[in-house]
């Protein structure tokens, strides 16, 4: 995003409106512990930045982690962010619940706010999140979600605007979804990034249509968490620099000046997948449901692996593991555990991609992983 600072960053808000950029800009700088940095003050960003740096680096993907670091001191030393007020810090978690909720908004010049909602990080259990908050009716982070929107919405006036990237974007729109008329009426967008969608219960809901008509979605071209469950029809598909789940991570998409670098349309791997998990979310139970997680983020995770690069280096481990835990699982559990196994191995892993399209398409019994996989990039 440094080109998008060179070519934007000396322009205030008074100058050059809000652009989808921006909001994903936003979206990024609420994976930062602003809440541990300022508490419940006000506090220019330019200010509160430098006592997020005072503070230990957050856990996840040391890389993405660095990456969000840089964007926080470009947005900070910039005309355009640096004098942006920082306020309504909120950071809950509940090991009891699952819970995880965290969100920060941001007062624009204008006068209107921009709540930004939490995602997950860029390791493997930040996308059995993603997952499992797509598979539930809804979770205490959703609730907390609405929550907060009532509270800001309370403590400000004028219009609103919502972000987040992954889980924080599912988070974005439940509450839009199921506040009520008179406050939705306030939100201006809502922007998506690469988010899991709602139930198909909460998605019957009246406010949802409503919302809808307020939603910029952005996914990349092999999107998966993006596709999951029920998701607006209605989407750009960014250019990211990088292949298969690691598309996830937003500073892979490409810019062209104050907008997304798009292509026409998604890759066959993300509307297969889509096709596969939708097939198993209509004929599947709540319990097969999480079977498919519980089983899916085993074996991931069977290397003692945390991130989608570790798993790559370990892929010999993750294909073995494979290989032992489907073998007594039905069949359309098996296919939807694999289609999302073979969107991983899609990223250079050309045997290992073999192995599993094999696998998935068979009714026998399972071949044997190869002896040995590697990434020949």
């Amino acid at each position: 995003m440094e080109v998008y600072f060179k070519w934007r960053g000396d322009l205030p808000f008074t100058a050059a409106p809000l652009c989808e950029i921006d909001a994903l800009v936003f979206s990024q700088l609420s994976y930062l512990h602003f809440l541990d940095a300022i508490r419940y003050t006000v506090q220019p960003l330019q200010a509160a930045a430098a006592l997020v740096e005072g503070l230990p680096r957050e856990s996840g993907n040391v890389q993405v982690v660095k990456e969000r670091h840089a964007l926080l001191a470009m947005a900070a030393n910039s005309a355009r962010y640096g004098a942006l007020p920082v306020c309504h810090c909120d950071d809950r978690f509940d090991k009891a619940l699952e819970m995880q909720f965290a969100a920060v908004t941001f007062a624009l010049p204008d006068g209107s706010h921009m709540l930004c909602y939490r995602g997950t990080d860029a390791t493997l259990v930040g996308w059995r999140e993603d997952f499992n908050i797509s598979f539930a009716e809804a979770v205490p982070s959703q609730h907390e979600a609405f929550r907060y929107l009532q509270e800001v919405a309370q403590q400000t006036v004028g219009k609103l605007y919502l972000c987040g990237h992954s889980k924080g974007g599912n988070l974005a729109m439940y509450a839009a979804t199921v506040c009520a008329p008179a406050l939705r009426s306030r939100i201006e967008s809502i922007y998506l990034f690469d988010a899991p969608g709602l139930s198909d219960q909460v998605a019957a809901n009246a406010g949802y249509r409503e919302a809808l008509a307020r939603v910029q979605c952005y996914i990349p071209q092999t999107s998966i968490i993006g596709r999951l469950m029920t998701v607006p029809e209605r989407f750009t598909v960014v250019r990211s620099t990088a292949t298969g789940l690691a598309q996830h991570n937003a500073f892979t998409w490409a810019l062209d000046g104050p907008r997304f670098a798009t292509v026409s349309a998604l890759d066959g791997a993300s509307l297969f997948v889509k096709q596969t998990i939708d097939d198993f979310m209509r004929d599947s139970t709540p319990a097969a449901r999480r079977l498919f997680v519980e089983t899916l983020f085993g074996v991931l995770g069977a290397a003692n692996t945390h991130t989608l690069g570790e798993m790559t280096e370990h892929w010999t481990d993750t294909a073995g593991a494979l290989f032992t835990a489907l073998r007594g699982v039905d069949g359309a559990t098996r296919k939807a555990v694999l289609a999302v196994a073979g969107s991983l191995a899609s990223s250079g892993m050309e045997s290992a991609r073999k192995w599993l399209a094999e696998w998935s398409n068979s009714t026998e019994t399972p071949p044997s992983p190869p002896e040995a996989i590697t990434d020949p990039s």
